[in-house]
């Protein structure tokens, strides 16, 4: 019986840590499970720069997109992804002077 009781003492003490170590983070458990969220569907764009220069590709969002990031003195770090979700590239959104939705071409695959 003192076994026992020694055993549940512990693991109240297990759990009780674990709760207290777990709530004072600012930890996202909803990333866990991949079955909630839908794969994010891309946009065909044509990125134009103020230097006149331009680059086709897809990006997930128009704005900044959530794992973008952005730095001090207004410069940010957004991603540049092929058809197939792939990051081939990253520009800087400060540096952008248009974004032009390009349509997807039907019977390319």
């Amino acid at each position: 019986m003192v076994n026992l009781r020694g055993f549940i003492y512990l693991l109240l003490t297990l759990v009780l840590v674990f709760l207290l170590s777990s709530s004072g983070c600012s930890t996202d458990f909803s990333g866990l499970d991949m079955k909630k969220k839908p794969k994010q569907e891309l946009i065909k764009v044509q990125i134009v720069f103020t230097d006149d220069q331009s680059i086709v590709g897809y990006v997930k969002s128009l704005g900044i997109e959530e794992h973008g990031k952005v730095y001090v003195g207004g410069s940010s770090l957004n991603y540049l992804y092929d058809k197939n979700g792939n990051i081939i590239g990253s520009y800087n959104y400060q540096r952008v002077l248009y974004i032009k939705i390009l349509p997807e071409k039907e019977g390319q695959e």
